[in-house]
């Protein structure tokens, strides 16, 4: 314990500086939740539906409570079994809200902390390692995507410990380690697992030719105890998508991971990404104009704010001179791990970039984002697209690029401390720590969402029986601002709904059919599968998908507010039905209406 105790301060520091971080989020765990209001409704009304499934005895996968009344067929698509295991277990105890601020909370100190532990390996040096620690876990990117989805980035840090480990010293507990992180890593965020994978070969080479390891039988043999490991902790993940094809029943519930080519481009990191700091940063926002739709600065805040830091550049840059310079200061070890972390960096940004190169003229396609050109440069991300359409936001490596500048500024503030006078040393420690307080400082006014219930939901959980609803504006099962906001509000009323059904299934041809409202035949098809009520939220066709302007840090084209779903701004005219329907309840911006 005593061998222990700095890191369980430092853990304990990290906790209250991230309850700090979310105020006042620590006193109300049910009536707030850390992020804005995005994949978080669907990831908080997946954990109420875990419990719900289970206590009522419905399939978990299989189902009508959406797509009602053809359902939603899920079966085929992976089970991130540790993420739902943990929210089913924290939902039962604290409910879904709590689960998922609970499990938000503890990622910020446990990415510190994994953070710090491979940090420390690299560096020895403790204070060093500690102040990077907390940086990464509170960089601006991680920060954003824990406000917009689940991150889990606390594996990445010890998969690539362990594996260095594995590569440095052998021995079969780090090979285990190696196989059981890197598969929990994979589990509960395949990208980081996915991305991690792509740069193996980058740290054997390099490794390597360095001459610190030797690809000898023990490696070999280390290596495929690792690799079993891996399988057999990501194959409960994969099994339904296996049996599935097996079974050859196709695809079933995984059309929607597989994205169109032109998001390679929208969601790829354009160049000042990385050098421009966060547009909700109180100190340095300033410094990111309005850019617009431009091909050097991303225009999505959760996926293009990566942030490397200025300071950090500056550190890492002196670690860079200070190791390769003739007579240069560090063991030969140290050479390689600095050497080593520049071109993973490096490679990392190259993977983040668009998919290719263009060498001429070139055209982008207003809608799409996409770029077409006759002459240009493939990049690797184009040919793995081929492979692995699932995965299309490359610009996620950034965790790569970012942890790698992170271990080579460890290196060069390890440096400039060495250089240093004792005196010195106390004073350079807390001058690099505010200035990276300053610089990832990430404080937008939307970081906390309130959970209060809407009377409309109110009114439909008063009463006990089941039935099925439909909710207009009528988006499709990925709009934030419709689907998954009914989706939230479902575990409220608990009521079948006709929203959310997948995309290329027939409950979503049929969501197509019956999107105006208006129209008679609308109405007709409603009342033939039993629809109890008709919820129409006017404010919604008004105000437009208003959600989608806090993630863009530019104003958003007109058809990203109103799709087709949101008949142009304009409220729906219900003349032409008037006789078909029947006003139950009126709540001033929405109104419930019955089908006579």
């Amino acid at each position: 314990m005593k061998a222990r105790r700095f890191e369980l301060f430092y853990f304990i520091f990290a906790v209250l500086l991230t309850v700090a971080y979310t105020w006042p989020l620590a006193t109300d765990m049910t009536g707030m939740f850390f992020g804005f209001p995005w994949d978080a409704l669907g990831s908080i009304r997946d954990f109420w539906w875990l419990k719900f499934s289970y206590v009522s005895g419905i399939p978990y996968s299989r189902h009508i409570y959406n797509g009602y009344p053809f359902g939603v067929d899920m079966a085929g698509s992976p089970f991130p079994y540790i993420h739902n295991g943990l929210g089913f277990l924290l939902t039962s105890l604290a409910g879904e809200v709590a689960a998922y601020n609970l499990i938000k909370l503890a990622s910020f100190p446990l990415l510190a902390l994994s953070a710090y532990f491979l940090f420390y390996y690299l560096t020895k040096h403790q204070l060093v390692s500690a102040v990077f620690g907390l940086a990464y876990a509170f960089s601006p990117f991680h920060v954003i995507h824990m406000m917009a989805h689940f991150t889990n980035l606390y594996w990445l840090p010890l998969v690539i410990l362990f594996f260095l480990k594995m590569l440095d010293e052998g021995g079969m507990r780090n090979a285990i380690l190696f196989g059981l992180s890197f598969g929990a890593c994979f589990v509960d965020n395949a990208y980081y697992g996915y991305f991690f994978g792509l740069l193996i070969p980058v740290f054997v080479i390099i490794k390597v030719a360095g001459k610190n390891t030797v690809l000898d039988y023990e490696r070999m043999k280390l290596s495929l105890v690792s690799l079993f490991i891996f399988m057999i902790v990501v194959l409960p993940l994969l099994y339904p998508v296996m049996k599935n094809v097996i079974a050859n029943e196709g695809w079933t519930g995984f059309e929607g991971y597989s994205k169109s080519f032109a998001d390679l481009f929208i969601f790829s990191a354009k160049p000042l990404d990385y050098i421009m700091p966060s547009r909700h940063n109180p100190f340095l926002g300033w410094l990111s104009p309005d850019m617009g739709l431009g091909a050097l600065k991303g225009h999505r805040y959760t996926e293009h704010t990566l942030y490397i830091g200025w300071s950090v550049l500056a550190l890492a840059g002196f670690a860079l001179f200070r190791f390769f310079k003739k007579n240069g200061k560090g063991t030969e070890q140290d050479r390689n791990t600095v050497w080593m972390f520049f071109f993973i960096a490096l490679c990392a940004v190259i993977l983040s970039a668009p998919p290719f190169i263009p060498l001429s003229g070139f055209s982008i396609d207003s809608s799409t984002r996409e770029i077409t050109a006759q002459h240009k440069i493939s990049l690797p991300q184009y040919f793995l697209y081929g492979i692995l359409p699932v995965f299309r936001v490359y610009a996620r490596i950034g965790s790569i690029v970012l942890l790698a500048a992170f271990v080579l500024a460890a290196f060069g503030l390890r440096e400039l401390l060495s250089k240093s006078t004792e005196r010195l040393r106390p004073l350079i420690l807390v001058a690099v720590s505010l200035v990276l307080f300053v610089e990832f400082f990430e404080f937008p006014q939307f970081r906390l969402t309130k959970t209060d219930v809407p009377e409309v939901y109110k009114f439909l959980a008063a009463s006990s029986e089941s039935f099925p609803i439909i909710e207009y504006p009528l988006g499709d099962r990925n709009d934030p601002y419709t689907t998954y906001e009914y989706n939230f509000y479902q575990r409220i009323h608990g009521k079948y709904l006709v929203n959310g059904g997948a995309k290329g299934t027939a409950a979503d041809a049929f969501r197509i059919k019956i999107a105006d409202i208006s129209k008679p035949e609308a109405i007709a098809e409603l009342d033939k599968i039993g629809i109890r009520y008709i919820v129409l939220h006017k404010d919604k066709y008004v105000k437009g998908a208003e959600i989608v302007r806090l993630d863009w840090l530019t104003t958003p084209p007109r058809n990203k507010l109103f799709p087709p779903e949101y008949n142009d701004g304009r409220v729906p005219d219900l003349s032409a039905i008037k006789d078909r329907i029947t006003k139950v309840k009126n709540f001033g911006d929405t109104e419930v209406y019955e089908i006579k």
